[in-house]
């Protein structure tokens, strides 16, 4: 079994010094190290690396306020580029399909959050369901996996994007099964069909190709190799025993019976 632990990321309330009662300042203008100011209920202005006036989107639910000397500015629920003060700040995006994280200054994609749980805002942390992910998302967690969206593959992290694991084309997909006990998914993973070049993780494991007329093995994380299976049955699958059949017509079959195929699977539970 494939398990997944869930994304969780503080997120921070920017509270920084206010500027003099009566300074109104300007996105661009000079400003010294911790000065901040309320553009309008929603934006806020901080005091970027570069000593200028930069904008805080502030559309959480407390937005940007002033009390006193200080300015809070509530950037829970921001947008790609917009500007943020604290490296490693996290953020959700406003359509609750992305976790946010502060890098440089402003809010890039730290992780996609496609999975039935979104992105959420819950207290001071924020939490991203990424168990459905698509090839060349970004990702935080080296190791981590996800079915895409069209349940054909399972995919793993791996330099923070999601890459081709295992293919799924069986009739049983990928699927995720949470295990709440536990803060974590399972991912089970149905590869006994697949198309030539298709993505394995075993090597030696075997699947039938979609159209049941040759057999594949896994080579160097590929299926590769097809083997005639022209005979009325084709190429089957056997889940109770885990086995492969590979019917051949006289002409496919190879001079060795031995090695005319029904080997055994090799997997698949993620």
């Amino acid at each position: 079994m494939i398990r997944r632990y869930g994304f969780v990321v503080m997120w921070v309330g920017v509270s920084l010094a206010a500027l003099s009662p009566g300074c109104k300042p300007k996105q661009g203008a000079k400003c010294t190290a911790g000065q901040s100011s309320c553009e309008d209920e929603k934006v806020g202005l901080f005091c970027a690396p570069d000593g200028t006036f930069r904008t805080m989107t502030c559309a959480g639910t407390d937005g940007c306020k002033q009390s006193g000397a200080t300015v809070t500015c509530d950037n829970s629920i921001a947008a790609v580029n917009d500007g943020c003060d604290t490296p490693g700040d996290a953020a959700c995006s406003a359509d609750k399909k992305s976790a946010l994280i502060c890098t440089h200054a402003v809010f890039g994609v730290g992780e996609t959050c496609k999975g039935p749980g979104g992105c959420k805002i819950q207290g001071d942390t924020i939490t991203c369901d990424n168990d459905v992910s698509d090839l060349g998302d970004p990702c935080r967690t080296i190791g981590d996996y996800a079915c895409t969206s069209d349940k054909s593959m399972v995919l793993r992290c791996d330099a923070n994007k999601m890459t081709a694991l295992n293919t799924c084309r069986g009739p049983k997909a990928c699927g995720i099964v949470p295990v709440p006990a536990q803060n974590k998914v399972e991912f089970v993973c149905d590869d006994s069909l697949a198309m030539e070049g298709d993505a394995c993780d075993t090597n030696g494991e075997e699947a039938c190709s979609m159209d049941k007329k040759s057999l594949y093995v896994c080579v160097a994380n590929k299926f590769v190799n097809p083997r005639p299976c022209s005979g009325p049955t084709g190429c089957t699958y056997d889940e109770k025993f885990d086995r492969y059949g590979c019917d051949q017509a006289v002409a496919d079959a190879p001079a060795d019976p031995s090695s005319a195929g029904g080997g055994k699977k090799g997997g698949k539970k993620h």
